[in-house]
């Protein structure tokens, strides 16, 4: 019995994710690099088509830890001052096998100030399938009845369904850019239970951020600029802040953020609300192909024991077949 406990414990984990309630949402430590999930109207927000790959492995250390995977495509048409994109993620926690997939249809519409400013607003439309692998699951009363193979617990769907909205505004010019997007705003029951009551919260996320050149040049010339961003975001009762920079050298970016809020918010006495230290190193090919990696370093209670968390980004960036432009659009901000 005592090789096979771990896994009850870990599926009364998973099911308070499952049945109890409110579950968050995956967080990237580069979430920029995922301007589609960050924010609905950052869709098209180039002067070029673009695709994305996202993979982050959470708390390694818990093994198997916390996947997810995201694929995502978007196009800017400038005639129609609109943005169109698809994005697919899944992620996938525990040995349990507690996962969901979600296609999406991103659009944003863009309106400019004047040659400098302008506003954007987006909005996702998404359909989730949420899963769970009974393979592995073992409950408390098969434990006590001697290991039996069947349990008496209330009997759970393998998987169920529902479509999610969610809408974003942004506003930035050359150098600034800041925004807001509201996630899941029918609020879908995702119960695995058959006449459970597991609604998904709304997530609100805010973000500014701004860039400089910091090599004595003009920002539209520099070789070497610098980034400070800010990106705090909140669901029922969680919150977090990620905070910090990077630097762009032409082809090489380097980075440092922080994630927590210690001196603000402990959810109780002893627990302060601190996550992790992020390193984040990346190359940027003649080819536009760029290539980023970051290690969150565990500063919580967990501490090393976690294995703290590996991300990986691939964005690509490639010219319209357009050979004229003919109107002028305001700098994006990108990651």
């Amino acid at each position: 019995m005592e090789t096979r406990l771990p896994h009850f414990i870990l599926l009364v984990w998973a099911l308070a994710f499952a049945a109890g309630a409110a579950a968050q949402d995956p967080q990237l430590s580069q979430f920029y690099a995922a301007p589609m999930y960050l924010n609905p109207a950052l869709t098209g927000n180039t002067q070029q088509d673009r695709i994305g790959l996202n993979y982050r492995l959470q708390w390694p250390g818990v093994r198997p830890g916390y996947k997810t995977y995201a694929v995502a495509y978007d196009h800017r048409s400038v005639q129609l001052n609109s943005g169109f994109g698809g994005m697919v993620m899944h992620d996938r926690a525990g040995t349990l096998g507690l996962s969901f997939t979600q296609a999406s249809f991103n659009y944003s519409y863009e309106a400019r100030i004047n040659r400098r400013r302008a506003v954007r607003g987006g909005i996702r439309a998404g359909y989730t399938m949420r899963t769970f692998d009974w393979g592995n699951a073992l409950f408390a009363d098969q434990i006590i009845r001697e290991n039996a193979t069947t349990t008496v617990e209330q009997a759970m769907m393998r998987n169920t369904s529902y479509f999610d909205f969610s809408v974003g505004f942004l506003y930035y010019s050359e150098q600034f850019w800041g925004g807001f997007s509201i996630n899941h705003l029918n609020e879908p029951q995702q119960s695995l239970y058959l006449d459970g009551d597991a609604t998904l919260p709304m997530r609100t996320s805010v973000h500014v951020g701004y860039r400089f050149a910091v090599d004595g040049k003009d920002f539209r010339f520099s070789e070497t600029t610098m980034t400070l961003a800010a990106h705090y975001k909140a669901q029922q009762l969680w919150d977090q802040l990620d905070l910090g920079g990077y630097v762009d050298h032409q082809q090489l970016t380097f980075g440092l953020w922080y994630r927590g809020l210690p001196a603000v918010k402990a959810y109780q006495p002893g627990y302060p609300n601190d996550d992790a230290v992020i390193l984040m190193v990346g190359y940027e090919t003649p080819y536009q192909l760029r290539l980023v990696y970051s290690y969150d370093v565990t500063v919580s209670k967990l501490t090393a024991k976690s294995g703290g968390a590996h991300e990986i980004s691939l964005s690509y960036e490639w010219p319209k077949n357009s050979k004229k432009r003919r109107y002028r659009t305001v700098p994006c901000p990108k990651f």
